[in-house]
């Protein structure tokens, strides 16, 4: 397989890990089956991975490895602990997962099971980075800078104080953000975040909007290996393009009429 063009390194982005997810979250879930396949395809290309916080302190220290390949789990769905982490423990793999503070314990919109905060521990035990996901999952760029704050500022410190973990990376809930949201991140001390972008990362992707390659029910395998090759997707760019902007603000006219949207999903 192919060195991926440019230096660029593949984010992967998976959701839940299931057989039989709920509807609600079933365009983002993988099989236990395909989570194996993927993860012995980066296996197979002779990948190193790493935690988002690691990778860019390699990045900055000027020792990455050879070919660094990042998972990322989003929300905190409970089989990223009963299903994920022991697929990745087997390929001597770690990965990220950025934590939906206002559910653990408790299930998503369709039922499905979220971690409780003591698999929380057991997750990060496992050699996981544990990073924040906003504490109730808004498009946060429609929201007032108060309740940005109370989100962003708020599922950090729920996080550091359940666990006693330094959280120090967080991801945008649907992928969305603004130079407002990011600077209200960097304040709070994260020195991470991942957008999506459906883009592999260049080399000088910055730190507090990584692009990720979101991993749907319908990527195929040949997508992947693509993706691992660094071919079929472009490297992510930094500045928005005017269609995102134009679509920031269908968003937050529609959030002044009937308030922001939570949990329905994008990322």
């Amino acid at each position: 397989m192919t060195e991926p063009a440019g230096g660029a390194v593949p984010i992967l982005l998976y959701h839940s890990v299931a057989d039989e997810p709920s509807e609600f979250i079933a365009p983002f879930t993988v099989s236990p089956a395909t989570l194996g396949r993927h993860l012995d395809a980066v296996a197979a290309t002779g990948a190193t991975t790493l935690t988002v916080s690691d990778f860019l302190a390699a990045r900055a220290a000027g020792t990455l490895p050879a070919r660094p390949v990042l998972v990322t789990f989003d929300d905190g769905y409970r089989d990223t602990l009963t299903v994920a982490a022991p697929a990745l423990a087997e390929r001597g793999m770690v990965a990220t997962t950025y934590i939906t503070t206002g559910v653990v314990g408790g299930s998503s919109p369709g039922g499905d099971p979220m971690l409780t905060w003591a698999q929380v521990d057991e997750l990060a035990a496992t050699g996981h980075e544990i990073g924040a996901h906003s504490r109730t999952h808004p498009q946060l760029d429609t929201l007032p800078l108060r309740a940005v704050r109370r989100e962003v500022a708020g599922s950090q410190a729920e996080l550091q104080d359940r666990t006693g973990l330094p959280i120090a990376s967080f991801a945008y809930p649907h992928g969305y953000s603004d130079a407002r949201v990011r600077r209200v991140v960097r304040e709070a001390g994260f020195t991470s975040a991942c957008s999506v972008k459906n883009a592999l990362s260049p080399p000088h992707d910055r730190p507090h909007t990584l692009a990720r390659l979101m991993v749907m029910s319908t990527t195929t395998d040949a997508e992947l290996h693509a993706w691992l090759a660094g071919r079929g997707v472009p490297a992510g760019q930094a500045d928005e393009r005017l269609l995102t902007v134009g679509w920031r603000w269908y968003r937050r006219a529609r959030a002044t009429v009937g308030g922001a949207p939570g949990w329905p999903h994008a990322a």
